[in-house]
């Protein structure tokens, strides 16, 4: 069973989340805000997240500008202020990692005045990553937006499935997935007709997708909107933008055969997980693994710790760095859960499962060392990697 893991998803869907706190803006004025050219207010405080205000030095350096520099840059150095934490670039090596699961892009779509174009793209068999380039119809003002009272850009409008965000094979299957998550990057010019936004899909549990496989990709944009804090959407501009977003990419991974070690789950339930596999690319973590909880009790245990991964999960650099850290922060109370062991568990594996994770960093699989699960700790081989 593919197992979703909610607990990394860190964006919301289809960007928007309920608030309260503030006045929200009536139609009219969201109107006023993006349809006429606006000069933002001064001295504000927009609360953005803490991975985009760390990363505001990097980004600003690659706004309009990156249609000049995509021959000469890759797509690990056009996507690396997502990334990046505490204001300080990624490593060399991380950015060759990206690059090798990456695909730079040159040509929009223009319509209505209106042009979106896709600059870089990331993918492996859970995630991918998309970075566009919003511009407006020329006189078209799109100011930062403080969420609690002018509310959130969006990519897709509320008259489904007219105005709907769709992500398809070129066959027509849909590979969107776990919904579509989006953040829209640090502008370094708030008064101009032009944003940055970075899009998100994942592999959802009951539709699995390889977002890397040999199938062309194509996105398609009815336009942007502002939703208001009270969910009134008004839009920016509209159109028909589909956008060819990359065929095939690269496999760049690494594979770890973890020959059944074991360990006893800690938080309260006493269950044991055997891990059989693990699957490392500079996106994502995947593995294989056994239990002993009976079929009809697996629903009221949840195979993950704090980040999504069976815990006491851990990925080790060369350098001793701790690059993924799996140690769960909380506790199961098993009377909560009427928890019987004796009659819930088996005597050894049972099950057959696997789940996956995205990074919050990306990962240099050249750097890995070995990973550590419970009290087992397994090398990792450079030769394993594809």
């Amino acid at each position: 069973m593919k197992k979703r893991i909610s607990d990394l998803l860190d964006g919301y869907e289809d960007g928007s989340v309920e608030l309260s706190g503030g006045t929200p803006l009536s139609p009219a004025r969201i109107k006023e805000l993006t349809m006429n050219k606006i000069t933002p207010k001064k001295n504000k405080l927009y609360r953005l997240p803490v991975r985009l205000l760390a990363a505001a030095a990097i980004v600003a350096a690659l706004t309009a500008s990156a249609f000049a520099v995509v021959h000469i840059t890759g797509a690990g150095e056009l996507m690396q202020g997502f990334f990046a934490r505490d204001g300080g670039p990624l490593s060399t090596g991380q950015i060759e990692n990206l690059d090798q699961v990456g695909q730079t892009f040159e040509e929009g779509v223009t319509d209505n005045g209106a042009t979106i174009t896709p600059i870089a793209a990331l993918a492996d068999e859970n995630c991918y990553y998309l970075r566009l380039r919003v511009e407006a119809p020329e006189g078209t003002a799109l100011p930062d937006l403080d969420p609690d009272t002018d509310g959130y850009y969006q990519l897709q409008g509320s008259n489904w499935p007219e105005e709907k965000l769709s992500f398809t094979s070129e066959s027509g299957e849909d590979i969107r997935g776990y919904g579509g998550s989006w953040e829209w990057l640090p502008d370094s010019d708030p008064t101009d007709n032009v944003k940055e936004v970075v899009i998100r899909f994942m592999t959802q549990q009951e539709e699995p997708k390889a977002y890397n496989g040999q199938e062309g990709k194509l996105l398609t944009i009815r336009g942007l909107w502002v939703q208001s804090p009270d969910k009134v959407y008004t839009p920016v501009f509209t159109g028909n933008f589909v956008l060819d977003v990359g065929g095939s990419f690269e496999r760049h991974s690494l594979t770890v055969d973890c020959h059944g070690a074991d360990h006893i789950d800690e938080t309260g339930l006493g269950f044991t997980v055997w891990l059989d596999r693990i699957e490392l690319t500079p996106l994502s973590i995947s593995m294989w693994f056994r239990d002993n909880v009976k079929p009809d009790q697996t629903s009221r245990v949840h195979f993950d710790g704090s980040s999504g991964i069976c815990e006491g999960l851990q990925i080790v650099l060369k350098d001793g760095t701790v690059a993924f850290d799996n140690v769960p922060t909380w506790k199961y109370d098993p009377a909560d859960l009427n928890w019987d062991a004796s009659t819930m568990l088996a005597d050894g594996p049972i099950n057959d499962r696997n789940c996956y994770g995205p990074f919050e960093q990306p990962l240099d699989l050249d750097q890995v060392d070995y990973i550590k699960f419970g009290d087992h700790i397994i090398p990792v081989h450079a030769d394993s990697a594809d």
